[in-house]
């Protein structure tokens, strides 16, 4: 079979996030019987443009949505890569450029197979199959009348085709053919290598592998001539914009400014025309050396970017950002968890010592609700009520007290009697002010400025990070306030409380069945969900 890395993705449900691009009136005659090999996450989805096609729509793979971000703004660098060789000409790859990208496949081969490589025999296999190829007798090439070189092209082709155009589909280059076979050559050339080091490491050698030295580093851009901005238009008069066509929440506008100033600041432009990928490059690379964490980096800062050149593409006619890889770091990959028994309640030990509002309540609401920090601190008086039939007071989440996630964290979440016990609700029904645990200011928060709700959110994670001095959230195993979310899920499963009773507390969407015909879950049916969790020990009087 061929030879293609890496796999094709499975078709996806239809709750996966979709991307969808028309294709451009002045290119749509000229790309018919194209292919497209487009990346997708860590795979590529594969595309045939007939007669009938008037755009380009392909599931995203995930319902993850800063993931779909991130994979919709490389999809879009890549179709933009495509239509623009279409009217401009394919690129012309060189030959450092061709061993440099066939030395990714050869990376992404022997890195994956380097812990667990298999039986030696299998890669004996590979081998023999790479060597084939490169003789022009492998697969249905070697049946093929006609010259030798002919034949191995064709087998090459094979073998090595599909993986050729994953490695281009990730840089978004359309290449022309004679560049493209250079490739194929290179390719083959590297596996024969990737082949010979997991056997040696199938094998037991695990020593130093002096291949993966001879490959230089991808330029991943050549200079472009910059394309004029419309006169008098900053980078950040764009986000700006952007923002008030999105109706972006405050915290969003907040963290986004602050990511496109840090950018602007570092590469010292503000013009987005004069703004280049090795710019954004080096300003990753910075963050990264500030110490900061390639979630951080991912999510926030270049998400935040990527978002903005995607939508001010059109506008400008270019996106540096398209083509910028995330960070990846193998030892930050999933290892948040919840709090632990003992560590929950260090942290409510020390909240009941507190005069703050926020300290001494956010984490006990946060223990016995599953909210996330923004829905408990955004509470008003009137979110906290009673229900008349059965008597049970309940936390209302609704869009009226601020903006909510999405739909389903629209819902209501019994008090755990402790709560009550202690004193939350004469405290809540008790304030002066309508929010009970910030104050709004007139107007708002100025321009990228973080509003009060995000101010208050931050420094109960400062406190419980530096105060408290949790260690495992000090390490960053643990995040301070969402670490409460990850235990009162887990303690819910623990306790075999039904998958439906659990989503409409925490919020998440339901599926299928489920999500059609459960309908309104009682108020009964809920608090005898939450009264299951047991009640935490502080040695306090309460």
């Amino acid at each position: 079979m061929p030879l293609a890395m890496p796999r094709p993705m499975k078709r996806p449900g239809s709750s996966f996030h979709q991307f969808v691009q028309r294709i451009p009136a002045d290119v749509i005659g000229k790309v018919r019987g194209m292919t497209l090999t487009i990346p997708v996450g860590e795979t590529v989805v594969v595309r045939r443009i007939s007669a009938a096609t008037p755009d380009v729509r392909i599931s995203l793979g995930t319902r993850d949505d800063n993931e779909a971000k991130h994979r919709h703004a490389v999809a879009t660098g890549y179709l933009q890569g495509v239509w623009r060789a279409v009217r401009e000409g394919p690129r012309r790859l060189t030959h450092k450029e061709a061993v440099a990208l066939a030395g990714e496949a050869y990376s992404a081969w022997t890195e994956a197979f380097e812990d667990d490589p298999g039986p030696p025999e299998m890669w004996a296999q590979v081998t023999a199959h790479n060597v084939q190829a490169d003789a022009g007798t492998f697969g249905r090439a070697a049946f093929f009348i006609g010259p030798d070189e002919g034949r191995r092209a064709r087998s090459m082709e094979e073998r090595f085709g599909r993986g050729a155009d994953a490695v281009l589909a990730r840089h978004g280059l359309i290449v022309d053919a004679d560049s493209r076979a250079r490739l194929i050559d290179q390719i083959g050339r590297a596996m024969l290598q990737a082949g010979e080091a997991n056997f040696a490491r199938a094998d037991g050698d695990y020593s130093p592998d002096p291949a993966a030295v001879r490959f230089p580093k991808f330029d991943t851009v050549r200079s472009e001539p910059a394309k004029p901005a419309p006169s008098g238009v900053t980078i950040g008069d764009l986000l700006n914009k952007m923002s008030a066509e999105r109706n972006h929440a405050p915290k969003t506008r907040s963290e986004w400014t602050r990511a496109v100033r840090s950018l602007t600041d570092h590469a010292k432009v503000t013009d987005p025309a004069a703004l280049t990928t090795p710019m954004v490059v080096a300003w990753m690379d910075s963050l990264v050396t500030q110490g900061l964490k390639a979630k951080t980096i991912n999510d926030v800062y270049l998400a935040a970017v990527k978002a903005l050149f995607a939508w001010a593409e059109v506008r400008i006619g270019s996106n540096p950002v398209a083509k910028v890889p995330r960070i990846k770091r193998n030892d930050e990959e999933s290892n948040e968890r919840g709090y632990t028994l003992a560590e929950a309640e260090t942290v409510l030990r020390a909240a009941l010592l507190e005069s703050n509002p926020a300290r001494r309540w956010l984490p006990w609401l946060m223990a016995y609700s599953g909210a996330r920090a923004g829905e408990i601190v955004q509470l008003r008086r009137q979110d906290i009520r009673q229900e008349p039939e059965s008597g049970v007071w309940y936390l209302d989440f609704n869009p009226e007290a601020g903006r909510l996630k999405n739909k389903p964290s629209q819902r209501v979440v019994p008090l755990h009697p402790h709560l009550i016990e202690m004193g939350f609700v004469t405290w809540a029904k008790g304030q002066a002010n309508e929010r009970l645990f910030y104050r709004e200011r007139a107007g708002g928060a100025p321009a990228g400025r973080r509003d009060p709700k995000s101010v208050t959110i931050n420094r109960v994670g400062d406190w419980v990070r530096d105060d408290v001095a949790v260690a495992a959230v000090r390490a960053g195993e643990v995040a301070p306030n969402h670490g409460w979310r990850h235990r009162f899920s887990t303690e819910l499963v623990n306790l075999e409380v039904p998958d439906t009773t659990r989503k409409r507390l925490t919020g998440h969407r339901l599926d299928g069945e489920d999500n059609r015909y459960v309908g309104k879950i009682v108020m009964e049916r809920l608090h005898a969900a939450v009264a299951k969790l047991p009640r935490y020990v502080t040695d306090h009087v309460d």
